[in-house]
């Protein structure tokens, strides 16, 4: 194991979020989770492969939950049966079962696209199918996933819904900053200066051009890790601002995510993009209908009614700005299946499906196959068992009803940001682990089942106290 000058860095915060409490512990996680790029530790012995730093302060922040007894049972109590918890540990159980099992099962019965490291670098090559590394390394991730789901509800449930919002709000504006620092340091040749940020052992793809723009990569490794990540917030930041919470900081900054995510020239940014708005649409002109709608809502609706009106306005006006955006879209969208990137990534898709086909639907294990979108890797790794799990999860942190607390709104906003990247993940992810990030989201989002039966069997306890006041009054009178 080797130990990077950030990994000491990061140790060292570690212990002060684990003596500070499990907020402070929350706080170093999410601004963490944007160092995609980085290297905390690298390990021989798995492949030279790299732990970032947000794997390493999961393990802080989960440790400093553990050491809290209300928070510990508060964590336990998030698995309980039939609950969100109770689905995505199942589905967290089946896939390291299956990424120990499935490539020894299979082996050599079909050929996968997987990563590769060797002396000639890093790529994805077609290889037999067999354990490998990676298989160790997803399954791990996927468990990092699951208790940092758990440790997240127990700060939700136990009252710290605003301390979680403030750490992601904040992570969201560090984001942005990290993007123009990025763009400015492309642009001045001083790129060396976020070198320090980018030393995992990843393809780096910093300082590619689409027609004349730099390619937002910020601290990831590539431009669509970007987009993933800022969709994330994008969404998170746009639920607040529509449902009253700090209006002029949510607003900003979903406002900032939005120009940031078409600035990035990332095909995964708009496609991604443009179904979550229309899913927020779809929201907002229901709400119009019942009469339910907001002032912030009608707002959103104006600014989207609009868009049309500016391309006509830029098509009449400015011609060369128009030319400029065709040649984007052409780049990015409308020819992206005829480049380079794009026809490898429908051969691992192909290859993925025949590697589905091969281990008659089981899939190969978690970390086995690579391919170019989530539902291709879900059936490619985990099989049809592994994708009906996954649904039941996401569709399990799902609520409807009336806002009748902030935890409610937090709640939403989460469960908004897990649409937003499970959309931007079925475009482009490579693997069935969705990150950290949506981890931390998709807990917000599984608390509000748990607060609303608080909150019902508060009410039931407050009926029952009111009929047995009445009992007692009318047998005294």
């Amino acid at each position: 194991m080797t130990i990077e000058v950030i990994g000491a860095l990061t140790v060292l915060a570690g212990f002060w979020g684990l003596w500070r409490g499990p907020v402070a512990a929350f706080w170093l996680l999410a601004l963490s989770t944007l160092l995609g790029a980085a290297a905390a530790l690298k390990l021989p012995a798995l492949g030279d492969a790299s732990v970032p730093p947000a794997l390493v302060l999961t393990g802080f922040f989960v440790l400093s939950v553990v050491l809290r007894a209300r928070m510990r049972v508060a964590a336990i109590e998030s698995l309980t049966t039939a609950g969100p918890g109770f689905w995505i540990l199942l589905f967290s159980v089946y896939a390291v079962v299956s990424a120990y099992f499935m490539p020894r099962l299979f082996q050599g019965l079909t050929y996968a696209y997987s990563l590769a490291r060797n002396d000639a670098g890093i790529g994805i090559v077609s290889l037999p199918l067999r354990p490998r590394a990676s298989n160790a390394t997803q399954a791990a991730y996927l468990v990092a996933n699951l208790v940092c789901f758990m440790g997240v509800w127990a700060l939700m449930v136990r009252g710290e819904a605003k301390a979680i919002t403030n750490a992601l709000l904040a992570s969201a504006a560090a984001l942005l900053f990290f993007a123009v620092v990025d763009v400015v340091t492309h642009y001045t040749g001083t790129a060396f200066l976020l070198s320090w940020l980018r030393n995992a052992n990843y393809r780096m793809l910093e300082a590619g051009e689409i027609g004349g723009l730099k390619r937002i990569v910020g601290t990831f490794t590539e431009a669509g890790a970007y987009s993933y990540a800022a969709l994330g917030f994008y969404a998170f930041s746009l639920s607040l601002w529509l449902d009253g919470f700090r209006t002029r900081l949510t607003g900003a900054l979903s406002l900032l995510l939005a120009i940031s995510l078409l600035l990035s020239t990332s095909t995964t940014a708009y496609g991604s993009f443009a179904i979550f708005t229309l899913l927020m649409l779809f929201g907002a002109l229901l709400k119009l209908g019942r009469c339910q709608a907001t002032k912030r809502d009608c707002g959103y609706l104006t600014m989207v009614a609009l868009i049309p009106v500016l391309l006509l306005v830029v098509v009449m006006f400015m011609p060369s700005v128009w030319s400029a955006l065709t040649g984007l879209f052409d780049a990015t969208v409308s020819n992206k299946l005829a480049s380079q990137s794009g026809i490898e990534r429908m051969r691992w898709n192909h290859y993925a499906l025949q590697n589905f086909q091969d281990t008659w639907g089981f899939g190969a294990g978690p970390g086995s196959v690579r391919s170019s979108s989530f539902v291709v890797a879900l059936l490619a790794n985990l099989g049809v068992l592994g994708l009906i799990l996954f649904v039941v999860t996401l569709a399990s942190a799902f609520s409807t009803g009336w806002l009748v607390s902030f935890e409610d709104v937090v709640a939403r906003a989460g469960f908004r940001a897990c649409m937003a990247l499970t959309g931007a993940a079925c475009i482009s992810a490579a693997s069935v682990d969705l990150g950290l990030v949506f981890a931390i989201f998709f807990a917000l989002a599984a608390s509000r089942w748990r607060l609303r039966a608080r909150v019902a069997s508060e009410q039931a306890e407050s009926n029952a106290l009111v009929g047995a006041y009445h009992f007692r009054l009318q047998g005294a009178q």
